[in-house]
């Protein structure tokens, strides 16, 4: 048996003639920028969260560049960020000319809060990345950001519809990103990424910002200066129609999980994220001595993996920019062991007890 770690190829008939469909009604209609399907998918992403604001953007890390910008995060500036996630997260810091100074992270595999309060750098901004499906503790963050007068950034890019508090990823900080690339729990067909807030003044800042600067009542006005980080009618067409059933494709992440947790062999890999009630499952990540070797093997048994991530964010940059080589540990160690299996809303159940025997019968050898 082939077992895909993500596949398109598995998606239900039905929903891929749905897809064509609403891709076929953005061509029939002729507009492709600044059109209903964006302006709709902004409402209706606005009130699933909660939020007061939704602006669709072209991808998570310009998501984050707007963010930045629009909160004056500059030259000088050092913004927290945790050390083991995608380098989009240091790379939007340092566009806007800011330092992103890598905190390392904890046994989840999420930025450890207690060193960020022992830091004694001084911060303009945190970006909290929410990883794997699994949050951040927001309100410790939030106390230690409101006490030191710190923007919060939340990266959404993994969490969506994460809750916790009853409150939803996103909408704990200043600004919460998300991005929807095709493989996220809700995707495009492309890039494609959206930001929300609940602050009018920069909710107006950051749709400017993404169009050029233009006026909103001229588009050929432009008072500020701006970049082109627009979403595109296509790309909202298909995510107005994926927001239908992102609760239940969270829901099949979850069930997934929850076998993967009642089943596998856990004397011998350890879960990176073993909370099941309050992550969305956007990656299910174990840790696995001689990750490499175990990742060819169940390779050979026709099951596809993935590492997130086998290089640290924070190492990259250091190496990139000259700057001072400094040790993260827990990073480190996650970097070494974790392999992501196999998880998506279209996965058969009979592939996931596959990979469960598969990797079980392979442990046995491991240990032995």
């Amino acid at each position: 048996m082939n077992v895909p770690f993500f596949s398109f190829s598995n998606a239900p008939r039905a929903l891929k003639s749905q897809w064509k469909k609403s891709l076929i009604n953005v061509v029939n209609r002729g507009i492709f920028i600044q059109g209903p399907e964006v302006k709709n998918f902004e409402l209706a992403w606005a009130e699933k969260l909660k939020v007061k604001y939704a602006i669709g953007v072209s991808n998570g890390q310009d998501g984050l560049i707007l963010a930045l910008r629009t909160l004056g995060i500059g030259e000088g500036d050092y913004v927290a960020v945790p050390a083991h996630t995608f380098i989009a997260v240091h790379n939007a810091v340092l566009s806007v000319g800011a330092h992103p100074h890598s905190i390392d992270v904890d046994g989840s595999g999420l930025i450890n809060i207690e060193l960020l309060k022992k830091s004694e750098q001084k911060f303009k901004a945190i970006i909290v990345v929410h990883m794997h499906g699994q949050m951040v503790d927001m309100r410790e963050v939030s106390f230690w950001a409101k006490k030191l007068k710190v923007f919060v950034i939340e990266d959404c890019s993994q969490a969506h519809l994460a809750l916790q508090d009853n409150v939803y990823a996103g909408a704990w900080g200043d600004v919460g990103v998300f991005s929807l690339y095709p493989t996220k729990n809700l995707g495009a067909f492309g890039d494609a990424g959206i930001i929300v807030t609940n602050d009018g003044a920069l909710a107006t800042s950051i749709k400017h910002s993404s169009n050029y600067g233009s006026s909103p009542d001229d588009k050929y006005k432009h008072n500020t200066f701006g970049l082109n980080y627009r979403l595109d009618e296509m790309q909202a067409s298909v995510l107005n129609l994926n927001l239908k059933y992102l609760v239940s494709w969270n829901l099949r992440r979850k069930e997934i999980a929850d076998f993967y947790l009642k089943n596998l062999n856990l004397e011998l890999i350890k879960p990176l994220n073993p909370n099941l009630d309050s992550s969305v499952w956007h990656h299910f990540c174990v840790l696995v001595e001689n990750r490499d070797v175990f990742k060819k093997q169940l390779a050979k048994f026709g099951i596809t993996t993935d590492i997130h991530y086998p290089y640290l964010a924070a190492k990259e940059v250091e190496g990139f920019t000259n700057s001072i080589k400094t040790s993260y540990p827990l990073a480190e160690n996650i970097a070494r062991k974790t392999l992501s299996l196999p998880i998506s809303p279209w996965h058969r159940d009979r592939e996931i007890r596959f990979v469960v025997d598969s990797i079980n019968s392979l442990l046995k050898n491991f240990s032995s």
